[in-house]
């Protein structure tokens, strides 16, 4: 049995619908009686053939090939994960409802990428930071992952972090340290990106620590640090270093561990 979320309010799924049907994007805005929602198309998931060599090669965490799913599967996936992130007290849109072809989300503001990328204000910058580190400890204090950690994939609406995008999941015999571990270098790698503001990468791990029960992912970190010079001869090559933005940031990472 497919598990869809049923709209409560039909002349709204009427709507939406209609909107879905006029619409090719994978995500789009509407507005409804003045409030803002977010329509989800269902979208596949999965890793190219290039990317489950390079994890062969190179069988670090934030390589790891996400699960195929069908757009359906997918759905079913994401809705089911946010409706329990929410019971966790995890900050997550509101599903209004969902089909076989899409999902309809409440509106949570302003992507966290965006925030830290413009503000030259460096006050402003941590408070965003803080708030962004500590919702991915809440999730991994809940026995959960994200599965893309990465800045764009959070967001900040009334003075709260939002968690958004859950689509990924992986194999089973994955453990969950290992997927939790992955989203810290995917939260770190993604700050690579930012020139805007000074940071230091130890403050970020510090915090992650500090308020989880992972204070072993220093260790591990520590032993990536120890693999740099292999990883970045890998890193080198231009096959592997335009793979994905994610692998590019990561191996930007790994000389940013260096200092660390």
């Amino acid at each position: 049995m497919q598990n869809f979320i049923p709209f409560e309010n039909k002349n709204f799924e009427k709507f939406v619908t209609k909107e879905f049907q006029k619409e090719n994007k994978e995500i789009f805005s509407i507005e409804y009686k003045g409030e803002k929602y977010w329509i989800k198309r269902g979208r596949k998931t999965s890793s190219n053939i290039f990317h489950k060599i390079f994890y062969k090669l190179l069988p670090f965490e934030v390589l790891i090939p996400v699960q195929t799913k069908s757009a359906v599967e997918s759905i079913i996936f994401e809705t089911e994960k946010l409706v329990r992130f929410k019971s966790l007290g995890i900050n997550v849109p509101d599903v209004l409802g969902s089909t076989k072809d899409f999902f309809v989300l409440s509106d949570c503001g302003t992507h966290i990428y965006d925030l830290i990328r413009f503000t030259k204000d460096e006050k402003e910058f941590y408070s965003y930071l803080d708030l962004y580190i500590l919702e991915l400890c809440k999730i991994h204090n809940a026995s959960e992952y994200h599965g893309g950690a990465q800045s764009r994939n959070f967001t900040f609406f009334d003075k709260k972090v939002y968690v958004i995008d859950l689509e990924d999941s992986f194999d089973e015999k994955i453990y969950l340290k290992t997927l939790q571990f992955r989203d810290l270098l995917l939260l770190l790698s993604s700050m690579t990106k930012l020139e805007n503001i000074e940071f230091s990468y130890s403050y970020i791990i510090n915090l992650y620590v500090n308020n989880t029960n992972n204070r072993d992912f220093l260790d591990r970190l520590r032993f990536l640090r120890k693999r740099l010079t292999l990883i970045n001869f890998f890193g080198k090559l231009s096959l592997i270093r335009d793979s994905s933005r994610d692998a590019k940031a990561f191996f930007k990472l790994l000389d940013e561990l260096k200092n660390v």
